[in-house]
């Protein structure tokens, strides 16, 4: 993906993220919803509540970098993170459903949206390090779409 420069090209990223997201989780029946995943201890509708999860926090992430701050990225701290997470979407997925989760993915993707129109043309090249690669403001909105296409392969549909 090309790096996003302006608001106009984060809004249409945003625009194709959350069609995508929603053929996505749409296109899932009542089974494949909680059937198991591609990605080992993940069900289908905790990849959903995870990318919608990540959306609605993509507000934040991009503010951060807008300052120029980044996400720690150290071994220790990721090997925490991701049993952390893995705790945090087996318990706040439990109830979820297409439909909270879709909602929850809009709120991300409106909050989102409205901030492109406020990051400054001398804004968008600000960055950090996220993960140990450097992410700028335009990478940031571009993650949204990112994520989804790295999930999408591990939702289960058959």
């Amino acid at each position: 993906m090309s790096e996003i420069t302006n608001a106009e090209q984060a809004r249409a990223s945003l625009e194709r993220a959350r069609e995508e997201f929603g053929e996505l989780v749409l296109g899932l029946s009542s089974e494949g919803w909680n059937r198991q995943s591609d990605s080992a201890g993940w069900k289908n509708k905790h990849i959903c509540w995870h990318i919608a999860w990540a959306a609605e926090a993509g507000e934040g992430f991009i503010l951060r970098l807008r300052e120029r701050k980044g996400i720690p990225s150290s071994q220790f701290f990721m090997a925490i993170f991701d049993v952390l997470q893995l705790w945090m979407v087996r318990v706040r997925a439990r109830s979820a459903t297409p439909q909270s989760v879709l909602a929850q993915f809009e709120r991300g993707y409106g909050r989102m949206f409205v901030l492109a129109d406020n990051v400054g043309d001398d804004e968008w090249d600000n960055g950090a390090m996220v993960q140990g690669e450097y992410m700028t403001v335009g990478g940031g909105f571009g993650r949204v779409q990112t994520h989804i296409d790295e999930h999408a392969a591990d939702v289960r549909r058959d």
